[in-house]
């Protein structure tokens, strides 16, 4: 296909810092979590040069709060919370029948990806070229499909006309037919590269990054959940304008995503690649220093810059536009191990000592339980609570006393059932990405 991909040699080479560097999610009040939202492109795109990224630094942070240069600020793109119409904490179980569709969905596609390929391989030149023809023209009209299912899934949450389990099933359907439908695009790309004149290498490459970012780790976790191949788990789900943020505590992994296509421009490509990685770099300063490489894909048709970049037990890949050079997706794979939380709120109460430290609104937040005369962990089980919704349960605390969840967009209340007839209340008021940051 017409994409390129680069993979930063030299960076391979780099060493990474002597000290074990500490990622910090959200810190005190002005240091924390620090969204990259800005307004979407339109018909004047931004001077590359004049460009100023809308995030935080850590010098920054570190004047204003006096914090040690030890500290460091995870960037996270997200929806401008005046823009968010609906916001959501559901616990997400699994739920055999619509694992089953997904399984019945792809042994059908896979048939027909066969069927096509036994037919291709079949055919002369002139048949092969009109074979590929109707495919692409089928492809790009499921993948239009798609799009628009994803869009009226999105626009019924926001309504309330879809309930989160409902929504979370949807995007997890997409996910898998976007995957199937990658493997058809496979095989009519490698049977185009046996015709010496064909015109589908831009129409492929658009219609393999189109699929992409109808895909996400949130997405594929819940395909996992729904199969019961992982545990329930609670999923946050905020949607405005259109877009959508999806984020969960999968075991001890953080996981995040969001689509924000709002941010992209419709102008001209004026990103070069060496920009592309230095944008990144600017903005998740944190997670590049924790990589030893990053790798980077470009569609020159759809003018979409994806770069990867893994680090010891996560991953952050973000989508950057040509035009507007913003990040409109971000897909984070956060080690909770490597998480440190920012506001601490505690309370002692009937013979515990609880405290919740919190990152920001969507993010992970920390349960501590300890004995209020010798501090010591106690066996306890947390669950969360909203005003006008059943409490839900978060989990039970592990042998240190803690369990991680992920924090709700308004004032919730942590309550620890402790052993015997023990319990303690936390009120919490969350920050937002924006509040964290110091953002107007």
């Amino acid at each position: 296909m017409g994409f390129c991909s680069f993979s930063n040699e030299f960076r391979q080479m780099k060493l990474l810092p002597v000290a074990v560097v500490m990622v910090l999610l959200a810190t005190a009040v002005g240091v924390g979590m620090a969204p990259i939202v800005t307004d979407s492109g339109g018909e004047e795109q931004p001077d590359p040069e004049a460009f100023s990224p809308s995030y935080a630094t850590a010098s920054t942070a570190e004047l204003e709060n006096e914090q040690s240069s030890e500290q460091n600020v995870i960037n996270v793109l997200s929806l401008p919370s005046d823009s968010i119409e609906r916001s959501d904490v559901r616990r997400q179980y699994a739920d055999l029948g619509p694992a089953a569709g997904f399984d019945t969905d792809g042994t059908t596609t896979q048939l027909v990806t066969r069927s096509l390929a036994a037919d291709l391989e079949a055919a002369d030149d002139s048949e092969r070229q009109a074979l590929l023809e109707e495919e692409l023209e089928e492809i790009e009209d499921e993948v239009e499909t798609l799009e628009s299912e994803e869009q009226i899934a999105i626009g019924a949450f926001s309504n309330g006309e879809l309930e989160p389990r409902e929504l979370l099933v949807e995007l997890a359907a997409i996910h898998q037919s976007a995957g199937t439908l990658e493997e058809r695009i496979q095989v009519v790309d490698s049977y185009a590269e046996t015709l010496e004149q064909t015109d589908s290498s831009d129409r492929l490459e658009t219609l393999e990054y189109d699929l992409r970012m109808l895909k996400g780790p949130m997405r594929a976790h819940a395909v996992s959940v729904l199969r019961g191949e992982r545990p329930a788990t609670r999923v946050m789900i905020e949607t405005g304008n259109g877009e959508i943020a999806l984020s969960a505590i999968d075991d001890d992994v953080y996981i995040r995503e969001i689509n924000r296509k709002g941010l992209r421009g419709d102008g001209q490509n004026t990103l070069a690649d060496d920009r592309a990685a230095e944008l990144t770099e600017q903005q998740y300063p944190l997670l590049w220093n924790q990589s030893a490489e990053w790798n980077l894909d470009i569609s020159t048709s759809e003018s979409v810059f994806v770069m990867s970049v893994p680090f010891p037990g996560g991953e952050l890949q973000t989508f950057l536009d040509g035009a507007s050079e913003q990040t409109f997706i971000e897909h984070q794979k956060i080690p909770l191990g490597i998480v440190e939380t920012g506001e601490s709120t505690s309370n002692v109460q009937d013979g515990l000592n609880v405290t919740v430290d919190q990152t920001y609104a969507g993010g992970p937040l920390r349960v501590t339980v300890t004995d209020a005369e010798n501090d010591e962990p106690v066996g306890a089980t947390v669950t969360v609570g909203q005003e006008g919704q059943e409490s839900q349960s978060v989990g039970t605390v592990d042998e240190n006393g803690v369990v991680w969840a992920v924090s709700p967009r308004e004032q919730f209340t942590i309550t620890v059932l402790g052993e015997g007839t023990s319990a303690a209340f936390v009120d919490i008021d969350p920050p937002s990405p924006e509040s964290v940051t110091g953002r107007e």
